[in-house]
């Protein structure tokens, strides 16, 4: 495919005695064309708010309008929940907070509903963080999807649940891993990568996947 993207974005810092850091609201879009005919795949008007407060907390609210054209079906789960070839239109709310990231422990919170292809949907994800030390981080990450296509009688309910980690010997060692359950395709999958970067511009990765 072939894809076009752009925003425009202004931003504001309040005065000395406001609540607020700096916020600023913002205009994107996103344009997907097949290759072939160059007809639209998708097209993503998104409108939102950002915000950081003197606190440190973050935030962000979006409201999008998608228009989608699919030519086979999108398989959500294996033989069970899908969506049929065709064009689609619908409109979505993503709102985002993020708790002070200078903390040791800090959390971010997604949270998306509205409409999905010819459907509905609502989306929770929550990604706890900690930072043991200097050179530990570990973290969670849940997310729940929950999926209701009304009209052709499918829904589904999925978890994942995951469980990552970070240890830093310096700036040039560090190794990461990631293991992830999912209801909906009733497995697990890992990640472990190690990187080694002795130079700036020369880096070294040994990942494994499962």
């Amino acid at each position: 495919y072939a894809s076009v993207r752009a925003g425009l974005k202004y931003g504001w810092l309040p005065p000395e005695k406001a609540m607020l850091y700096s916020h600023s609201p913002e205009l994107r879009l996103l344009y997907m064309t097949y290759i072939d005919d160059r007809s639209i795949m998708s097209l993503n008007y998104t409108a939102g708010w950002t915000f950081q407060t003197k606190k440190q907390w973050e935030g962000t609210i979006n409201f999008s309008f998608n228009t989608e054209n699919l030519r086979d079906s999108l398989e959500l789960t294996e033989d069970d929940v899908f969506v049929p070839p065709g064009e689609y239109q619908f409109f979505n709310f993503e709102g985002r907070i993020t708790t002070p990231m200078t903390q040791p422990f800090f959390i971010m919170l997604t949270t998306m509903t509205g409409n999905y292809f010819d459907g509905k949907r609502l989306s929770v994800n929550t990604q706890p963080t900690w930072n043991i030390s200097r050179h530990l981080e570990l973290g969670t990450i849940y997310n729940f999807d929950k999926l209701n296509f009304v009209e052709r009688d499918m829904k589904l309910n999925n978890h994942i649940l995951g469980i990552k980690a970070l240890y830093m010997l310096d700036t040039r060692l560090s190794v990461s891993a990631y293991l992830q359950y999912n209801t909906a395709m009733k497995g697990v999958l890992t990640n472990l990568r190690i990187r080694y970067n002795p130079k700036e511009g020369n880096d070294f990765y040994l990942v494994f996947n499962e």
